[in-house]
């Protein structure tokens, strides 16, 4: 049986990773579609907001906030943001991920198929990894422990395997 991309997209939306994404606030509110939520998560401006709340130091990079569907300019936030992942790794955590990075130029050029959801859920689980390690780990923990019972399953899961990939 093939699934079709919409199924896929549907299913990658109600997974615990992304509903710990929504905690977030503006992103997946209201009465937006599959689609365009899903692509306001790989256009990378909302994941970079959450990245900036978990780790707050300025950075000179500027996040193109208008990417209207630009394979070049959402190539660029997603570097950004797997670079700033990449260095709070590194510089804060003193840790080094031995995961393969996510394959931004896939995500970018092709954000609807599975392998670029698979690409995103790298992504989500650096970031899930950044945010139960740094200095505001409490209050996003506090947010883990407001989702339902089975979400949460899946998010300590989650942290799990993230942690096993950074050293």
């Amino acid at each position: 049986m093939d699934v079709t991309v919409s199924e896929l997209m549907e299913l990658f939306l109600q997974s615990p990773l992304v509903t710990w994404v929504k905690t977030f606030g503006s992103f997946g509110s209201g009465h937006q579609d599959n689609l365009t939520m899903y692509m306001d998560l790989v256009d990378g401006i909302f994941l970079n907001q959450i990245m900036l709340q978990i780790d707050p130091r300025p950075t000179n990079q500027r996040i193109n906030k208008h990417v209207n569907n630009d394979v070049n300019l959402r190539i660029q936030n997603l570097t950004i943001l797997v670079r700033n992942i990449k260095t709070y790794y590194q510089e804060v955590l003193q840790q080094l991920i031995v995961m393969n990075l996510p394959n931004v130029l896939m995500i970018g050029k092709d954000p609807l198929s599975g392998k670029s959801m698979e690409e995103i859920k790298k992504v989500l689980l650096l970031v899930l990894g950044c945010a139960v390690q740094c200095e505001r780990k409490e209050e996003f923990i506090e947010r883990i422990k407001q989702l339902d019972i089975e979400t949460q399953a899946g998010i300590v899961a989650h942290i799990q395997e993230i942690l096993c990939c950074c050293q």
